[in-house]
């Protein structure tokens, strides 16, 4: 994950983007989801006190206070929250490293957290040692299991697993650049993207069913989320496909950001007329209908906030 500094700049490639994009208000109780949330930090050892505070200030809430603004204050906000600031978090130690902490730390931490996702708990001998990030994680998933019925964690864990398979993958890569079909490959196969859907369902208080997943509407709506989700963060911080388009097509910087411009524009009319069309067919259930609203708003929070500068768009 890159830095939460990098944003969409009002002028340039990103212009007409941002130019067709809502704002958004905040959640009307967003200061104490804050409060709540860096309380929830500090008690678990995540972050300290002052820590807490500088992440949060630094944007890490915001996207969740405007994506899901629309929302009741209530369990799934919160669950929904805390998992897009706790992932940051992995993914920032992931990149940077631990502090004060062995070389083998992100290894044994993305280890644990696979055995989470796949059985529900991290073994007794990997829970003694685990960075308190692990045991938040933990917590978290219990919460969100009491939330969400089993094909939704079914779902999430996999998609979360995958994500932490990637980050395994990429550990000590030496940050070579991806051809553009080898970035396309590498960030379908990473669940990020797609864990990102799941925490608007869960925010929702959605529980939608495998069935309706799998239909063909809705998956083609999820495909064009997930390459917004992507390909945003890259444009915010000229990485992924614009440093692809740079390196294996020869693109100057301006002009690789302005084609990933011309992507997340494109993607964004198609998925915001998709949603339309689901929102407005009766025989959609009321859920679907929500989701799919859910989905967009995310999407127009996640662009407005990487603009602004007040969260970093990139959630894998």
């Amino acid at each position: 994950m890159s830095p939460a500094s990098a944003h969409l700049a009002p002028t340039g490639p990103a212009a007409e983007l941002l130019a067709r994009t809502p704002e958004l208000a905040p959640h009307p109780h967003a200061a104490a989801l804050r409060d709540e949330i860096a309380h929830w930090l500090t008690a678990t050892g995540v972050l300290d006190t002052a820590t807490a505070a500088r992440r949060l200030d630094r944007g890490h809430l915001d996207l969740a206070a405007r994506s899901w603004g629309d929302v009741p204050a209530g369990p799934g906000l919160r669950a929904a929250t805390k998992w897009l600031v706790l992932t940051r978090i992995l993914d920032e130690h992931i990149e940077l490293g631990w502090p004060g902490e062995p070389s083998d730390t992100a290894r044994r931490t993305l280890g644990a957290l696979r055995a989470l996702t796949a059985t529900g708990q991290v073994p007794a001998a990997r829970n003694e040692d685990s960075p308190a990030l692990v045991r938040a994680f933990e917590g978290l998933w219990h919460d969100s299991a009491a939330l969400a019925g089993p094909e939704w964690q079914t779902r999430c864990a996999a998609d979360f697993r995958s994500h932490l398979d990637s980050s395994l993958a990429r550990l000590g890569t030496g940050g070579a650049i991806p051809s553009v079909p080898q970035y396309l490959t590498q960030y379908g196969r990473d669940g990020a993207v797609r864990c990102a859907g799941h925490w608007v369902e869960l925010a929702h208080g959605l529980d939608l069913p495998d069935q309706l997943h799998r239909h063909p509407q809705l998956t083609d709506l999820l495909a064009r989320f997930q390459h917004l989700v992507c390909w945003v963060g890259d444009l915010a911080d000229a990485s992924g496909m614009v440093r692809a388009l740079e390196v294996h097509r020869g693109l100057p910087p301006h002009a690789a950001a302005a084609r990933v411009a011309e992507l997340c524009a494109a993607e964004l009319t198609t998925l915001e007329f998709l949603a339309d069309g689901i929102a407005r067919g009766s025989h959609w259930p009321t859920q679907v209908r929500r989701h799919a609203q859910g989905l967009v708003r995310h999407v127009h929070a996640l662009i407005r906030c990487t603009a602004t500068g007040t969260g970093h768009a990139q959630e894998s």
